[in-house]
């Protein structure tokens, strides 16, 4: 559940930071910040690493020079490789 609600976070920080960007940094943010956060919405999957890592790292890549960007997109795949790895309690 940690995960789930940290991963969906980082999918809003990533729509906040699209909406300060400009040109195509902008819709690369925002369609990427919609991706993690239906990612979070969904039932952890093994395949729910790929689509916020597609969603994450072009707004990364694009936005290459500040410090947030690249870290968010890190912390988004690690997130979600935890949720899906995690054991059953």
């Amino acid at each position: 559940m940690r995960w789930t609600l940290m991963l969906g976070a980082l999918g809003a920080l990533e729509l906040w930071l699209a909406a300060t960007a400009t040109g195509p940094a902008r819709i690369l943010g925002a369609l990427g910040g919609l991706l993690v956060l239906a990612t979070a919405a969904l039932r952890p999957r093994q395949w729910a690493v790929v689509p916020v890592a597609v969603g994450a790292l072009p707004f990364a890549v694009l936005t290459w020079w500040s410090v947030t960007t690249p870290l968010l997109a890190l912390l988004a795949v690690v997130f979600a490789a935890a949720r899906t790895t995690r054991r059953p309690a």
